[in-house]
Parts: structure tokens; sequence; C-alpha cells
């Protein structure tokens, strides 16, 4: 059996991965500030909260361990995004847990990034546009990234990016975007968006799970993979979509909001990488995914 760390084991992403760790026969050990009952009792529970790095690598030291899956990010979502102090916060931490790694002979580092880190770096290269609150979040998992992968090289750990697309799916409860809009077409409400010409792409809870764990398991060090479904897209034809399985007539508000930002060019990515080194596809639909996550709220809804 495996022993593997997963860092912010408690969120919606987390939950996910060590579900699916335990189901595969890892032992998972997790790391986060705070758990509920459901993780204290499967697994491996260490609270970081207010703690030192030695401290914890006492902790989790006589184990031998396979890989660090780091999902340890405070501010995904709503203002905290546009909190520098938190966000520069979140950089600080990746790149000691990288030393952590080190320091308990760990070879292998997943590192979750978001496609916010692209559209921060296209940003950069842009002349009048004006950078929002989300500016501050894209640009922390920009420098963790770079960061935690030089300190990485440095300690002789093989650090993996996998770049994160939109994930939604059963069990998220957030400010994001799949969420809150079907959220709303089901009570009925109006939803406002831009227009949605700049490219987008979406992947469920599932499917982007299982690509970590491939990843982890058979992908290269330094290498940068990308997490979504391999074809994306103009905004508007997944909102649209998203309408007629959720809501068919409601009007959508396209175009309420104006867009003042960089459509990222999913042309730098290597779209199949995760394919091409693991032989993963894959498996739920945009559109499944979606009916599944309605479902979801409805039930919690009580519709």
């Amino acid at each position: 059996m495996v022993n593997v760390i997963v860092a912010g084991a408690n969120g919606f992403i987390g939950k996910n991965l060590v579900n699916s760790l335990l189901a595969k026969g890892y032992s998972v050990t997790a790391l986060d500030a705070r758990f509920d009952e459901e993780l204290l009792s499967k697994v491996s529970c260490i609270d970081v909260k207010g703690r030192g790095m030695d401290d914890i690598a006492e902790e989790l030291a006589g184990k031998k361990y396979g890989c660090f899956f780091n999902l340890a990010w405070m501010g995904t979502s709503g203002p905290m995004r546009a909190d520098y102090n938190i966000q520069l916060e979140n950089v600080r931490l990746t790149c000691d847990f990288v030393k952590l790694c080190a320091s308990i002979g760990c070879p292998r580092f997943i590192y979750a990034s978001s496609i916010n880190e692209m559209e921060t770096y296209e940003y950069l290269q842009s002349d009048g546009i004006e950078p929002s609150g989300g500016y501050i979040y894209g640009t922390g998992k920009l420098a963790a990234h770079l960061m935690g992968e030089t300190v990485a090289k440095l300690e002789g750990i093989d650090f993996i990016p996998v770049i994160i697309t939109n994930i939604y799916g059963i069990g998220e409860k957030s400010a994001r975007l799949v969420y809150t809009s079907i959220k709303k077409l089901i009570r009925g409400e109006h939803c406002s968006f831009t227009s949605g010409h700049q490219n987008y792409d979406f992947i469920y809870i599932t499917d982007a799970i299982d690509s970590m764990i491939e990843v982890a398991e058979k992908g290269k060090g330094f290498t940068r993979y990308y997490i979504g479904s391999g074809e994306p897209k103009p905004l508007r034809e997944f909102l649209l979509k998203m309408r007629d399985i959720v809501a068919p007539g409601a009007e959508l508000g396209l175009g309420d909001i104006p867009f003042k930002g960089v459509s990222v060019d999913y042309s730098q990515f290597k779209l199949k990488q995760i394919e091409k080194d693991t032989g993963f596809r894959n498996k739920v639909s945009f559109e499944d995914g979606i009916r599944m996550t309605a479902d979801y709220i409805r039930s919690e809804e009580g519709l």
C-alpha cells in the first residue's frame, strides 16, 4: 500500500481526491486547518493550523510517502481572491510544503494550479486592460508555481503542475460560475454574464480527480499537465447548453456584464498530454455533468 499526503483535504476537490485515493487502495494522510467528521473517520488527519513545518515533519515521520498532493489554497472564490495577504501566504505555504517533502523523503509533488494562472500571465502581456481583483489570485498561483518548482528542483523533488480549468459537480457549494448559475436557473432568477465570446473550458469533478491521480502515478516531473475537457470553446456555448438542460427557455443575460479581461489562448497547452503520458480519457460529458449537478442542487434545494 502506497502512502500519500493530501494538503487541503477538507475542500470540495480535496475530499473527492481522498475518497478516490482510498478506493484505489492508497493510505492517505490529510493536512488541513480543519476537518469534518467524514474525513476524521477515514484517514489520518494532521491539523496544520499555527504549526511549523518541523513540527509537522515529526508527525509525518516513520512512513515512506510516494506523493504529496497540494490542494491547500485559501481564497479561491469571492472577495478573498483579491486579498493579497491571503494570496501571498498561499505562495509561502506552497514553497514550505515542497521543503517539507524533501525533509520527509517524499519524491513527488503535485501542484494544483488554475487556468487563472495563465490568464494572469496573458494579462501581463496586454495593454489597455484594467486589472480586476481576480488577478491577485492568479498572480499567487503563478508565483507559487514558479517558486515552488524552483525550490523543488533545488531539493531534488519531482514537481508536477496540473493546470485545472473550471471544476464543477456534485458536492460543490461555492461562488463559482456553474454552481451559482444552476442554482439561479433552478430558482427562476436572472443570470447575468458577459457576452461570452472568450474561450472557456470545464471539467467534471470525477474526471478532474482521476486525471490528477493518473498524473501522480505516471506523469513526468517538471511537465505541465492540462486538466480540462480538452475541447475549449466560447463560454456562451457552454452557458446556452447549461440553460437548455436546467431551465429550457429561460432568458440568459449574455452581455449584461462588460468583459474587461483577456481570453486565454488554449493553443499554448498540450491538451492531450495526460492521455499521451497516462492513457486516461475523460468519461463525463459537459451535458451529463450538468444534469447530475443540477439534480444534486435540486435535491439540496428540496425541489
